[in-house]
């Protein structure tokens, strides 16, 4: 049995992969210990996994409240003054010294792994220089490895100085060279299938492609379709889902090109978002709010999602066979969308092309006919759990490694 020590940092998209991840490596019998944002205690135990808050539920709102100040007022990455005024603001250098602090008291050597969320997991790559154990870097998206250049020089030109000073606490060296340390865990996973790769600039030989991850044996049951969308499911004419982002990182007129595209296509909308001070006052008829629905039961009855290119939602809809449309803001989104669209089973738009009129058209592209969703069901057979005892198989091996060198 190891122990395997998981830290992620984000929303939805970031930290449920981990929980999955966490869970089907406590299902072969490891001890598993989560370090994330205050919220994520109750799904994080109620899988069994121990857990660490990296921060207050208050910091947290705080955090994410930051970031969409700076990711969502251009399209890009943020400048570096932007990035290290961020980072002060939110306290996240001294997060990242009480991760390390936490990483390195709760580890054994030779019995412990750790796993990062990649670009952001800078914790256990020096936890694991402190304490001599492997590490495991997971992305979730190709383009986090495509885009590492750009991660590679925020972190030169911003972050360098305070991190090489926190470094130089533990009594460890200065980094000099940022794209070798960024590369420099022992594996990288990539939380996506190889054909999904295919469809796009492919990612390095050395990324461990292991699928998506989608639920696990700890998941918690998605409950029942309200009676309200069953009734709005049961029609001869499916609906289309409009699926909001979980953390609020959505441009705002994101909602007024989805919701009249599907509207203009003649569909009745289910519209989800936790976040109903986003939304407009009043909804047009047609258009149903909910905070929350079961993706897993209703996603196979609707006719198209449209979402902003979480992958998370990717996999979701791909696992129910239907088809896509993707209103990309920036960073992975539009790689993604791209991808769905040399696969046949969805269309995109970048964020400067979000006209209602635009988005309409590529709406109707989807519903007519079956092309694409005949594709997307062709797809499903190749999306399901077996991904995550692959990812669990990887992170294994590291220990069965480390104690051959050792030996």
């Amino acid at each position: 049995m190891a122990t395997v020590l998981l830290v992620s940092h984000g929303t939805h998209g970031d930290v449920w992969p981990m929980i999955h991840l966490g869970a089907g490596l406590r299902g072969r019998g490891h001890q598993v210990t989560l370090l994330t944002h205050a919220p994520y205690a109750d799904p994080a135990r109620r899988t069994g996994l121990g857990f660490v808050p990296i921060d207050t539920a208050e910091e947290y709102a705080a955090y994410l409240d930051d970031a969409r100040r700076i990711l969502l007022s251009r399209v890009g990455s943020p400048s570096p003054p932007d990035l290290l005024a961020h980072y002060h603001r939110t306290h996240l250098f001294g997060q990242l010294r009480a991760e390390v602090e936490h990483l390195c008291e709760l580890t054994v050597p030779g019995e412990t792994v750790l796993v990062g969320r990649h670009t952001s997991g800078l914790a256990p790559l020096i936890a694991g220089e402190l304490r001599d154990v492997p590490v495991a870097w997971v992305a979730m998206t190709p383009a986090q490895h495509l885009l590492l250049p750009v991660t590679e020089h925020l972190h030169r030109t911003a972050l360098a100085g305070p991190i090489n000073h926190l470094r130089a606490g533990f009594g460890l060296g200065p980094v000099d060279d940022w794209g070798a340390f960024l590369g420099s865990a022992d594996l990288q996973l990539g939380l996506w299938p190889r054909w999904f790769d295919a469809a796009g600039d492919p990612t390095p030989d050395r990324v461990a492609k292991v699928g998506f991850l989608l639920d696990s044996a700890g998941s918690p049951d998605p409950g029942p379709v309200p009676p309200e969308v069953a009734e709005l499911l049961s029609g001869e004419v499916p609906p289309v889902l409009v699926a909001g982002s979980s953390g609020q990182m959505l441009l705002h007129d994101f909602y007024s090109a989805a919701v009249p595209a599907a509207l203009d296509a003649g569909r009745t909308v289910l519209l989800v978002s936790p976040y109903r001070e986003l939304l407009p006052a009043t909804l047009p008829v047609g258009v149903h709010w909910f905070r929350w629905l079961p993706y897993r039961s209703v996603m196979p009855r609707v006719a198209v999602v449209v979402h902003h290119g979480g992958t998370g939602t990717i996999a979701q809809c791909l696992a129910a066979g239907v088809p896509q449309l993707v209103l990309a803001h920036s960073f992975d989104q539009p790689d993604t969308g791209a991808r769905l669209r040399r696969l046949g089973v969805g269309e995109w738009l970048p964020s400067t092309q979000w006209e209602p009129a635009r988005a309409a058209a590529l709406m109707r592209r989807l519903l007519d006919g079956r092309d694409h969703r005949d594709r997307a069901l062709r797809l499903r057979a190749a999306v399901g759990p077996a991904s995550v005892e692959q990812a669990s198989r990887r992170i294994e091996a590291l220990l069965t490694s480390a104690d051959a060198t050792a030996r």
